[in-house]
């Protein structure tokens, strides 16, 4: 609840009355390859009511530290005996299900630490998933040399150091490449067109591809969003 640039974000409502986090958790939920879906929130008294949102609607929460995420998704995993990670934002509104899975997938088929789809951007931005061997995570967590950066972003230390770590990033086919959309929520033009995206489409599991037909028949919606700053992503060369 605590976003510098949108405070409060994640209990704001975008379609019908259901706020950010009841879109992602319900998109969440639609991956044929998750088990099980974990809210990892803070114990900061402004989180109670994600917490309490979490009990009402039988969806698993967890609370740690608010600064380091890292130690706090490590320890949701090892409550949930997760052996395999999709770590997600809880600001995800187009969580893409279908990608999650492939990349699940792919993450199986490989002898891989890490699966992502994001060290280069060719989905639009916001179209993302973080696949993560929980062994790594946990090894992760218990180094005692990672920067208050590394601990505040459960991956990064992965993503920026590719040689400790056997990585895969997943590139999008060519009908779904198209960097330069962006499908975040961090302003509140964001907001604002995510709400229009949803009300379109009149339900909470549309795909990416019908997303990007509506943004090539009707562009104007996503105008917008298009000049925004993205401040943190693995593909953003430091």
């Amino acid at each position: 609840m605590g976003s510098s640039r949108l405070p409060g974000k994640t209990m704001m409502p975008v379609y019908q009355g259901m706020p950010l986090l009841e879109c992602v958790v319900c998109r969440f939920r639609a991956c044929r390859n998750v088990d099980e879906v974990v809210v990892a929130t803070t114990t900061e008294k402004g989180d109670d009511l994600i917490a309490e949102w979490c009990a009402n609607n039988g969806v698993s929460c967890f609370r740690g530290s608010e600064e380091d995420v890292l130690s706090r998704v490590a320890a949701a995993v090892q409550e949930y005996r997760g052996d395999i990670v999709v770590q997600m934002g809880a600001d995800s509104a187009y969580l893409d299900f279908e990608l999650i899975d492939t990349l699940v997938e792919h993450y199986r088929k490989g002898n891989f630490d890490y699966v992502c789809n994001d060290l280069v951007l060719t989905y639009p931005l916001g179209i993302y998933g973080h696949v993560v061997r929980a062994e790594t995570l946990a090894g992760l967590d218990r180094r005692a040399d990672l920067s208050p950066k590394d601990r505040g972003d459960v991956v990064r230390h992965i993503f920026e150091h590719p040689g400790q770590y056997r990585l895969s990033n997943v590139e999008a086919a060519g009908e779904l490449r198209c960097p330069e959309l962006r499908l975040t929520i961090d302003y509140p033009e964001d907001m604002e067109q995510a709400r229009q995206v949803y009300a379109h489409f009149g339900n909470a599991l549309f795909t990416t591809a019908q997303v990007l037909e509506l943004y090539r028949r009707e562009p104007g919606i996503f105008e917008k969003t298009k000049n925004l700053v993205q401040q943190s992503a693995p593909f953003i060369k430091k």
